[in-house]
């Protein structure tokens, strides 16, 4: 996959750019707070059609504007598509999808049109913090190359909403509808057994990718970086009656706490060092290699499983890598169609074709500028989308 076109308008600190970006790596760099990170995020945007920040859609909109857009051309498998995402702050309908000028309904219908795996500072939780921060880069992994696996997703966590709102009630409440959890129970098994193979599947190519990524950035054959699944369905021959019968047994327990104490959404990736538990025992310096390694192999099971190259997102990851380190990522990204955004243009040694950029912001409105070429970038008047 290759990005040909990115349009902002009254995106963030955005108020109209248009940037023709390179094939290969594109580097960013500018001081703190200059808008570098908000292009990252437009991307992801149309890739994800959320953000990969905790905000919301409506801080995304350039503060006193009626509306924000981001929009990518990518060319995928001999075919361009124009991706558009249109957000409206204080409308309970705020977000619009569109596909080659096509509103969408279900945000399933835009997965696998831009694929694309973004690590961040944030990242270094899927080390050190707790499994949540794991499923969720687990989810959007295989939702980009598994649509039913995404379809799956979205059917259990509504079965499980859905559940725990029962459970609630009869522990406030007492009462009826405690005959109503089995058939709750029943919708979610399908589900609950598509997601769990669907981890298993990715967990086991993951490891070995994730291994070999993490020798290969570190440069260290003694380290051994390995990847495993943890869930209570994992051994079951059939999940669908394995997870039915947990519900069963685990059911007067939850009526008492009000939640579902057992499924796939209490599932956990096990992270590990020469055997250790990495949360435990790891530097920070191996929880940074472990937490970037995660990401770059999330690149080639995508690539490995969907037959298309996603793009690769980096923001501020050079300035915490020694020399070596960063010398041995420049190698592993060699492939990929890159945006790097980073504080210092010298934090980075880069060879071949790539493109520089400068980015600044005055009175609130960010620039980008090319340094490594004989012009600017294209900064275009945009017309009025098309939303129709």
């Amino acid at each position: 996959m290759i990005i040909q076109n990115i349009t902002l308008r009254n995106f963030r600190n955005y108020r109209e750019m248009t940037l023709l970006p390179h094939e290969g790596v594109n580097l960013f760099f500018g001081p703190n707070g200059s808008g570098k990170t908000n292009l990252l995020e437009a991307i992801h945007y149309c890739a994800l059609g959320k953000s990969h920040r905790i905000t919301g859609d409506q801080s995304a909109v350039r503060m006193g504007e009626p509306f924000g857009v981001c929009e990518v051309t990518v060319m995928t498998g001999g075919v361009r598509r124009k991706i558009t995402i249109r957000l409206v702050p204080n409308e309970l309908n705020k977000k619009t999808i569109l596909i080659d000028g096509k509103r969408i309904q279900r945000f399933s219908d835009m997965m696998g049109c831009l694929q694309c795996v973004i690590f961040s500072p944030e990242d270094l939780g899927l080390i050190k913090e707790g499994p949540s921060l794991r499923r969720r880069y687990l989810d959007m992994m295989i939702s980009q190359i598994n649509r039913g696996y995404f379809i799956a997703l979205q059917q259990y966590r509504s079965g499980l909403e859905q559940r725990n709102a029962l459970l609630r009630n009869l522990r406030v409440n007492g009462g009826t509808g405690k005959n109503l959890l089995p058939d709750f129970e029943q919708a979610m098994a399908g589900p609950a057994a598509a997601i769990v193979a669907g981890r298993m599947k990715i967990v086991e190519l993951l490891s070995d990718l994730g291994a070999e990524t993490y020798r290969n950035i570190s440069g260290l054959e003694r380290e051994e970086f390995r990847v495993s699944y943890h869930s209570s369905l994992r051994e079951a021959e059939n999940p669908e009656e394995a997870f039915l019968a947990q519900m069963a047994e685990n059911r007067e327990d939850d009526i008492r706490t009000g939640v579902t104490s057992v499924g796939p959404h209490r599932d956990d990736l096990n992270l590990s060092l020469n055997k250790k538990n990495m949360k435990v025992f790891a530097s920070q310096g191996q929880i940074r290699t472990a937490a970037l390694s995660l990401k770059l192999a999330q690149m080639k099971v995508l690539r490995q499983v969907g037959g298309e190259t996603p793009v690769l997102l980096l923001d501020d990851v050079m300035s915490e890598l020694d020399k070596n380190r960063r010398c041995r990522l420049v190698s592993e990204i060699s492939d990929y169609q890159t945006f790097i955004t980073c504080t210092d243009e010298s934090d980075l040694e880069l060879d071949g074709d790539y493109r520089v950029y400068r980015v600044s912001a005055e009175d609130g409105e960010a620039n980008i500028e090319e340094t490594n070429a004989g012009e600017s970038i294209l900064l275009a008047e945009l017309s009025e989308p098309d939303f129709s």
